[in-house]
């Protein structure tokens, strides 16, 4: 327990701190480690008695429960949209029911550290007192059975937005097998977990090791999500994407193919072929996909983007995608997804949406978090300053 404790830290701070596209989701998987494992650390302290050496901690990870479902709920939302933004006011009512028990738990929180001792002391006679402890207004096995069930219904709607998702987006030749697994992973662990474990709750609590069952259920679910994770190191630097198509506004045109230089892609698969002509089609294919990737997930929106994030959900090596990017296009990939801004940026001006904001402001909205980069790229990729192409954009309204 103690080893998934060490486990969901590290991952959950390495979540945390990587500059990702989806860094939103990110960050509530990470928290969602984090409560995993500050509730199994305070659940060792109590099976291993160091408790008494900080009575204060004891109930202090019990309200975190009613977290967990919302966590997972939200993570899996956040990644399937790939959403870049929290939307805290619109789903801050979620997290009332732990806000809620945190209050409800105040008293008992103000109490001596000796009050304290005393109550874990007559606790440690009793058998399963998950099922009988209580230190709020509420009833013995209220909390108990609100954590549980909290836990598997946010569970089984996260199973019902990943189903929805599937079925009605199929397979998406762009989004991100890696990814794919491991959010059906995710998904079915936590709901195959909190249903095994709302179904032998009322049986449990009639044997000596209702606290113990508990334990190692949810203990199999939090080890079984930090080893898979561990295995396949693309989720932390990289694998973050698999998010719903959205057309574009207008067509985006597919790149202008320039003959590769046949020694510069190096790629082992390309150069296995011996025709020419085979491998020059075999980067035309590249090229389109990763246009095509560009225009229906829009990436370019995320103002940290980087190659890495690229190549890993279009499955084409960043060595390999920058040297078509540098010999092909003739770019760069700044400039390359910067051109992509810029066109989406012109599509936001001719509309009325974003008239309130700023050039700045909706430069943001384009990706662009640089003021500077935001004039440089334009004017390179334009041959005007926004002015002047607003100023042109008028002119032939009128």
């Amino acid at each position: 327990m103690l080893t998934c404790c060490v486990l969901s830290v590290v991952i959950g701070g390495l979540l945390w701190s990587r500059k990702q596209a989806n860094q939103h989701a990110n960050k509530l998987l990470a928290s969602l480690l984090f409560i995993y494992a500050y509730i199994y650390f305070v659940t060792v302290l109590i099976t291993d008695g160091g408790i008494v050496y900080v009575p204060h901690l004891f109930r202090t990870a019990a309200p975190l429960n009613y977290l967990i479902g919302p966590l997972i709920f939200l993570y899996v939302r956040a990644s399937l949209l790939s959403a870049t933004r929290p939307h805290y006011r619109r789903y801050a009512w979620l997290f009332l029911p732990a806000l809620l028990n945190i209050i409800e738990f105040i008293p008992f929180y103000a109490q001596s550290a000796t009050y304290k001792l005393d109550r874990l002391q007559s606790l440690a006679t009793v058998h399963n007192s998950l099922f009988t402890i209580r230190e709020g207004l509420l009833p013995p096995q209220f909390h108990l059975i609100g954590y549980s069930l909290s836990s598997l219904i946010y569970s089984l709607l996260a199973a019902r937005l990943w189903w929805r998702y599937r079925r009605q987006e199929g397979q998406n030749p762009h989004s991100n097998p890696v990814f794919a697994n491991w959010l059906s992973t995710f998904v079915l662990v936590h709901v195959s977990v909190n249903l095994v474990w709302v179904i032998e709750m009322p049986f449990v609590r009639y044997i000596g090791f209702g606290n113990l069952t508990m334990n190692i259920t949810y203990t199999i679910a939090q080890l079984t999500i930090c080893l898979y994770i561990l295995r396949r190191p693309a989720l932390l630097y990289g694998a973050y994407t698999l998010s719903r198509p959205e057309p574009a506004r207008t067509p985006i045109e597919p790149p202008t193919i320039i003959p590769a230089d046949r020694s510069v892609i190096q790629d082992q698969d390309l150069m296995a072929s011996a025709d020419p002509a085979e491998l020059e089609r075999d980067i035309q294919d590249k090229l389109r996909q990763l246009e095509q990737y560009m225009a229906s997930q829009q990436p370019y929106l995320q103002p940290r983007l980087s190659l890495a994030d690229v190549s890993v959900a279009t499955r084409i090596p960043p060595y390999l995608l920058s040297a078509m990017l540098n010999r092909v296009l003739g770019l760069d990939f700044r400039d390359y997804v910067n051109a992509h801004r810029v066109r989406h940026l012109c599509q936001l001006l001719e509309g009325n949406k974003y008239a309130h904001l700023t050039l700045e402001g909706i430069s943001t909205q384009a990706g662009f978090s640089s003021k500077t980069t935001f004039y440089r790229a334009f004017q390179k990729h334009t041959g005007v300053t926004p002015a002047q192409y607003l100023l042109n954009s008028d002119l032939s309204n009128n």
